[in-house]
């Protein structure tokens, strides 16, 4: 009896189907976390830039939180992004919260608190 070629032909085939239709999928899952990694890190790039502004802002012009809004916002535009700013202060040091996140999935991505001396402050 003469066995048939072409069953074994398509038992490859199938074999090679399966394997490339495993790598793409593997391959697929790199590239979806790659960009979730790039779009991390260009959140967190703009969370410093921001603190850098707002720490500016606030060495210039203290607890006037108007003002420091109003040059920030003026500033850059955010479309997915958003700060916060909460300001305290002792005996000694007036404080500035800065918390900046992705307002898509709620997620902090920089908080810093800034500290100047009150001596500083009057003038």
């Amino acid at each position: 009896m003469k066995k048939s070629k072409s069953a074994l032909f398509l038992m490859e085939l199938i074999i090679v189907i399966f394997f490339f239709a495993l790598t793409s999928a593997v391959c697929l899952r790199v590239f979806v976390k790659a960009h979730e990694v790039a779009e991390d890190t260009k959140g967190l790039n703009q969370a410093i830039l921001w603190a850098e502004n707002a720490g500016e802002c606030f060495y210039e012009y203290g607890e006037d939180e108007s003002k420091i809004r109003e040059l920030l916002d003026s500033s850059f535009n955010l479309t997915k992004y958003a700060y916060t700013l909460k300001f305290s202060s002792d005996e000694g040091f007036i404080y500035m919260d800065y918390s900046f996140k992705n307002t898509a999935t709620d997620k902090e991505l920089y908080s810093f608190t800034f500290r100047k001396h009150k001596r500083e402050v009057a003038k």
